[in-house]
């Protein structure tokens, strides 16, 4: 479906970014990047429908996954990952305990460690191969109960219409709960540089890119009031500081084996690197329910 407005603010200003090349071949050429001049939401120019999105979900296609993508979740499922170092973890720590709602759980990571934290948690996903007691697959089996933790971890720039999808789910939430988002930064340096290039363009998986101001108007659409919008990276510092020391030597190995351009894509992606740990590709947001 050709998109004629924003999807979060509804306006139809817009500006083309470019064509997206770097997707299966047999997309090549059939979207356009798009930012709006309003609020700097980027998003497809075209979108598929919701129908359609649905059955390659459920039907497990490499357009939306990437190879091996079923089987390495089922292998963590397995392992019962807990990863007590997570930010959304962190902020609820020290919260009182009460019910926990995750849309798009994936691997079941993050829902493990909130439960193992004596939390009574509950996930939704689309997926019906995500195996697990704690998770249903259709939205009317949810508890009914108030949910004082509602969570989408790499969930919206999924969606074709987040703005409907969240709020969904914000009716299960009351005054004073807490919302937590996570997904890519089209504010970053690195989105701004790269563009269509930037590796979170990726249809059909990704449909939505949302800047500093599309968040905010997401939330206050939704019901909700920004309680923390911050802007990180996925960079390892302690990684990039190697790779910065390594890098005379893997230049002058490079040249020895005629690699002539390896050295100039090197410099770039440790440029790129700093850039993102200043301004990073990803967001971490909290929002309160009005």
């Amino acid at each position: 479906i050709q998109i004629k407005k924003c999807p979060i603010c509804k306006k139809i200003k817009f500006s083309k970014l470019g064509k997206i090349n770097n997707i299966h071949k047999d997309l090549k050429d059939l979207f356009d990047l798009i930012e709006c001049k309003n609020c700097k939401h980027w998003f497809l120019s075209k979108m598929p429908k919701k129908e359609f999105l649905n059955d390659l979900y459920k039907n497990e296609s490499h357009y939306v996954f990437g190879e091996n993508h079923v089987s390495n979740f089922l292998k963590d499922l397995n392992t019962n990952a807990y990863i007590p170092n997570h930010w959304i973890y962190k902020n609820m720590k020290n919260q009182k305990k009460g019910n926990y709602l995750e849309v798009g759980p994936g691997a079941c990571a993050l829902l493990n460690t909130i439960k193992k934290n004596g939390w009574r948690c509950q996930g939704y996903e689309s997926s019906k191969w995500i195996k697990s007691d704690d998770v249903v697959h259709d939205i009317n089996k949810i508890n009914k109960h108030n949910h004082e933790v509602l969570v989408f971890h790499d969930v919206l720039e999924h969606i074709v219409d987040p703005i409907s999808f969240l709020k969904e789910f914000s009716k299960f939430q009351k005054k004073g709960d807490k919302l937590f988002l996570t997904y890519p930064n089209s504010s970053s340096f690195k989105a701004k540089i790269l563009k269509t290039n930037w590796s979170m363009v990726s249809p059909l998986a990704h449909l939505n890119f949302f800047s500093v101001n599309s968040t905010k108007i997401l939330l206050q659409e939704c019901g909700y009031n920004p309680l923390i919008i911050k802007e990180t990276s996925l960079v390892v510092f302690r990684k990039l500081i190697r790779s910065i020391v390594r890098l005379p030597i893997t230049i002058v190995l490079d040249l020895l084996n005629f690699k002539i351009l390896n050295p100039f894509k090197r410099i770039i992606e440790i440029f790129l690197n700093i850039l993102d740990l200043i301004k990073g590709d990803q967001m971490n947001v909290i929002g309160i329910k009005k």
